[in-house]
């Protein structure tokens, strides 16, 4: 393998602890220690951060010893199924049970349960640590105390927690987090089926209520990843389709692998303990041998419900979520670690008289890699910061109630506030990482020119493993389209707010005294100005000829009589090109917002131009992409959509 030797993966990125060290640690220590009331727990934010910086720094020794070091040997084995059961490859339990043994595996996971109580911002700084070294392993790591975590946070939500102190002191699945806490079992997100992958609303899979008060669920799942795992978190229609259609009528259940004889979820080596499911299969995969990916059959399985009936879907939202921002993660670790080989490679590789490192066309290639990654780190940071506390502050709420009223909505606003930060993060981190990844392993093995053509070298591998990135927990396609609703909908709800929001942008790009602060305005302006666009198609080939006429017109002709297969096209059709002018501009306002911070310190010249150096490359490009959408007419949209050609001339005309 053509690895560049490191000791350490936390020690050798200044800029991943950088980004640690901006994290509001009095904020998520307090609400990760329930404010303090656990005995055991840390009552100074600084001794918090000690003791998960030293937790890193002791798995990045690890992970470039015992993981790192094995990639091909992870690469060319495969998980096998005989008789029923999933044998995972021998180099993957090793490192599992090694990272067991160290208590990577039960980070998140209460003190009381075998757990250390750890931020979910701390693992998923590990995720992204595991895939720099092996993508497989990351896949099926976070879904030990990820589950586990998951399962508690609906325990608290649907409030079956038992509370003494403001501390939770017992859940309903006390017993599965302390079995997964001890390595012994793991689980599974379950979602996909044949047909219903992203479109969650066309899902068959059947959930019914028996006469005995139980749950029983049927169908089937596939691409589960570690869907070999003892519990799993299932989305089923529990409802008719007629009365409770799409995704109204889907519940969220928790499956347990194994039964007994009453049908109560137990251990598999409890006496008279049964298969709940079946594993039909285990994918043979492009990419991430080594992790697997399942087929699950469901017959009439015992189940249980998760939540209320009918929620579902918000249900796996938040798992989705935090499943979305992880993989923000592991798109990091994969551009860390082929923008590192492909750094290596080029310094030492001499052609015409000096390391192709010096030639300017891949000195230019390599500096746009580590200015992407280190820019996508910085909103991934963000996005992850603001989803913990945002469903940590609402779970405070519920132990320790509120008081008074006011402070009850004080904190209610407070959710809302950092909820929506990371709701217009979140799809921008994982678009923005899928792509990113699979373009910078690429890049990897068009620098190392031949030699990365060949599997010893590992440059093949990082691609092939990169490319499931953009697919699963949301395509990026999807997720183009998540922040181009939300995005619609906000300034269609307050239009003049938008065009109050535009003109600031636009103001500033002439009127903000530092270069920093114009350049980020010039691309918070560029991002506006491509909404404005596809706002003002869109209303003119649902209105006709909008100019002149009142917002508050448009908003009452937007919200009504809609047809979105054909009223929204000029958006869809532009959704990707927006998402990356909303991620471009997230950057950079966070890149700049993060070198003022650090004014007077000896961080600052550094960061300052390392927002400068991203608004060079990324302004330009933003105003091609504005281009690109107000060039757009009737005859594309005709040919794309394959529209009769009346309404291909209606188009031209509302141009």
């Amino acid at each position: 393998m053509t690895r560049p030797t490191s000791t350490n993966f936390f020690l050798d990125n200044d800029d991943l602890r950088f980004q640690l060290s901006r994290v509001d640690w009095a904020t998520l220590v307090s609400l990760q220690e329930a404010a303090f009331a656990d005995e055991d727990g840390f009552k100074d934010p600084a001794e918090a951060r000690a003791f998960y910086e030293d937790v890193l720094s002791n798995l990045g020794e690890f992970v470039a010893r015992e993981i790192a070091a094995h990639e091909h040997e992870l690469d060319t084995q495969h998980p096998e199924l005989k008789d029923g059961e999933v044998v995972p490859p021998p180099r993957m339990k090793k490192i599992l049970d090694q990272m067991q043994a160290l208590g990577a595996l039960s980070l998140t996971l209460p003190r009381r349960l075998g757990g250390s109580n750890v931020p979910i911002l701390v693992q998923n700084v590990l995720v992204e640590l595991v895939t720099r070294a092996d993508a497989s392993v990351a896949a099926e790591f976070g879904f030990y105390s990820g589950i586990g975590q998951a399962l508690l946070f609906y325990s608290m939500e649907e409030g079956s927690v038992e509370i003494k102190d403001g501390v939770p002191v017992k859940t309903r699945f006390d017993d599965v987090v302390r079995r997964i806490a001890e390595h012994q079992e793991w689980g599974a997100m379950v979602l996909t089926e044949p047909g219903a992958g992203s479109d969650l609303g066309q899902i068959k899979a059947k959930a019914v209520l028996s006469p005995d008060g139980s749950w029983r669920v049927t169908g089937q799942k596939i691409f589960i990843t570690a869907g070999h795992g003892d519990h799993h978190i299932v989305i089923a229609r529990s409802e008719e389709e007629g009365t409770h259609p799409g995704l109204k009528g889907l519940s969220l259940f928790y499956v347990p692998r194994f039964v007994d004889a009453q049908g109560q979820r137990c251990k598999k080596s409890d006496p008279g303990a049964k298969r709940n499911f079946d594993i039909g299969g285990v994918e043979h995969k492009m990419g991430q041998h080594s992790a697997v990916a399942a087929t699950i059959n469901y017959e009439d399985s015992r189940a249980e419900l998760l939540g209320q009936r009918g929620h579902g879907f918000l249900g796996m939202l938040m798992l989705m979520n935090n499943a979305r921002i992880s993989v923000g993660f592991e798109g990091i670790g994969t551009c860390e670690t082929a923008y590192r080989m492909a750094r290596a490679y080029a310094e030492e590789r001499v052609t015409m008289g000096k390391p192709i490192a010096r030639h300017e066309m891949i000195a230019d290639e390599l500096d746009e890699m580590e200015v992407v990654i280190r820019g996508l780190r910085a909103i991934t940071f963000e996005a992850a910061f603001h989803e913990e506390v945002s469903a940590r502050l609402k779970l405070m709420s519920k132990v320790k109630p509120e008081a008074t009223e006011e402070a009850k909505k004080e904190t209610e606003k407070k959710v809302r506030r950092h909820k929506r930060k990371a709701r217009a993060l979140t799809p921008l981190i994982k678009y923005w990482a899928g792509e990113e990844c699979v373009r910078m392993a690429r890049m990897c093995m068009q620098i190392m020119g031949g030699v990365g053509y060949i599997t010893e070298t590992g440059a093949e591998k990082i691609l092939r493993d990169a490319l499931v990135i953009p697919v699963y927990e949301g395509t990026s396609q999807i997720q183009a389209l998540m922040a181009l609703k939300d995005n619609l909908q906000a300034a269609i709800r307050n239009p003049t707010r938008f065009l109050s929001e535009l003109a600031t942008a636009r103001l500033e790009t002439l009127s903000a005294r530092a270069e920093l602060e114009k350049g980020e305005a010039r691309l918070r302006h560029h991002a506006m100005s491509a909404m404005q666009t596809i706002i003002t198609r869109i209303a003119a080939d649902k209105l006709g000829d909008v100019r002149g006429r009142p917002l508050a017109e448009w908003k009452s002709a937007f919200m009504k009589d809609w047809d979105p297969q054909k009223d929204f096209s000029f958006g869809l059709l532009h959704a990707e090109r927006l998402t990356k002018l909303l991620t471009w501009s997230a950057v950079a306002e966070t890149l700049v917002r993060q070198a003022n911070e650090v004014k007077g310190t000896a961080d600052y010249e550094e960061r300052a131009a390392l927002a400068l150096r991203f608004i060079e490359r990324f302004e330009p490009r933003a105003r091609g992409v504005v281009a690109e959408i107000e060039a757009t007419g009737g005859s594309l949209i005709g040919r794309v959509l394959a529209r009769p050609r009346r309404e291909r001339a209606a188009a031209k005309a509302a141009e």
